[in-house]
């Protein structure tokens, strides 16, 4: 049952090059953006995943060390890789802003919505296959995503992410010192039914969550917030806002691999299966099972990927394609 998380870091063979770009522009943003369509995408409706990379990458060295392009052309699937800019002082490091609270209908969710819908226009989507992946900042903007827009996205899949509205408040600062420090007027039971209120008659969100335990950028105890605020969310979801109802963030079923020569891993899975999250032992701030070289440094000169993680573009790809919206 629990095979796929076995699977081995991605394969370092030369990068595939996007085959498609496009700008999306509404009210609440603009964003460029580069994707790959598989070479079998026809008239058949198809996946779609959005990619969100973190802070200081851009989509082309997120590409190079996730090889999203690759297994969308083995795996018969749309992807995109939405690019955050330098937009002015109080985001210079090119992040998708976790710091906002967002809310539906504003802001940065809200024109990433816009560019779901501008890339099917472009491609036969499938409307009940659609699905976002991000890494830190984009992580927490994958995480807003679900709570705003559970009616776009069918599941999630976050790598050194954070959880819904992850600070007190919006100030980018504070919210980056809470990342490391845990913040005292932080909640994630609070933040939980915050991101319930979004839509309150959606079904419980699919999310698979993975997280270093020697992450030194967002510290380690931001997974277990964000797992137990993604529960309270669905747990709202599920029981129609009766807090607590059945759904939470206790493991059901837990397994331990190690990838040969590599990181040891545990997986955890609760809620009927909805609810994954797994710690990969001895792993920094990084792309777990990502290609590390020159091309997928960041602006900062630094890598943020692990070679010898399980890969979490496989492990990502293969649990959202499990939970097409039903």
């Amino acid at each position: 049952m629990l095979a796929f998380f076995l699977a081995a870091a991605v394969a370092a063979a030369p990068a595939l090059k996007a085959n498609f770009d496009g700008t999306s522009s509404d009210p609440n943003g603009s964003f460029k953006y580069y994707g790959y369509a598989a070479s079998t995408v026809g008239t058949k409706p198809v996946p779609l995943i959005v990619a969100l990379h973190g802070c200081l990458e851009d989509p082309f060295d997120f590409e190079a060390g996730t090889r999203w392009y690759e297994d969308a052309e083995a795996n018969g699937y749309v992807v995109v890789l939405p690019s955050h800019s330098f937009y002015d002082d109080r985001n210079p490091n090119r992040c998708f802003q976790y710091w906002d609270n967002h809310d539906r209908g504003k802001g940065e969710p809200a024109a990433l919505v816009g560019l779901v819908k501008n890339v099917e226009q472009k491609f036969p989507i499938d409307p009940n296959r659609v699905y976002v992946v991000g890494f830190s900042s984009g992580g927490a903007m994958a995480v807003a995503l679900a709570a705003d827009y559970p009616d776009v996205f069918a599941a999630i899949g976050v790598d050194a992410g954070m959880e819904y509205q992850p600070c007190a408040n919006n100030y980018v600062m504070r919210c980056y010192y809470a990342t490391q420090q845990q913040d005292q007027a932080q909640d994630p039971t609070s933040s939980g039914k915050a991101a319930y209120a979004q839509d309150k008659y959606a079904k419980p969100i699919p999310g698979i969550f993975i997280h270093g335990d020697t992450d030194s950028i967002v510290s380690f105890w931001n997974l277990n917030y964000t797992v137990t605020s993604f529960a309270v969310m669905n747990d709202g979801f599920a029981s129609n806002g009766t807090f607590p109802g059945t759904f939470s963030a206790n493991a059901s079923q837990h397994t331990t691999a190690q990838i040969p020569g590599g990181d040891t891993y545990d997986t955890y899975v609760a809620d009927g299966g909805l609810l994954t999250w797994i710690v990969v032992h001895g792993m920094d701030h990084a792309w777990s099972g990502g290609v590390n070289e020159r091309a997928s440094s960041a602006a900062d000169g630094k890598n943020y990927n692990d070679a010898a993680g399980p890969s979490a573009t496989v492990l990502f790809r293969t649990f959202l394609f499990a939970h097409p919206r039903t």
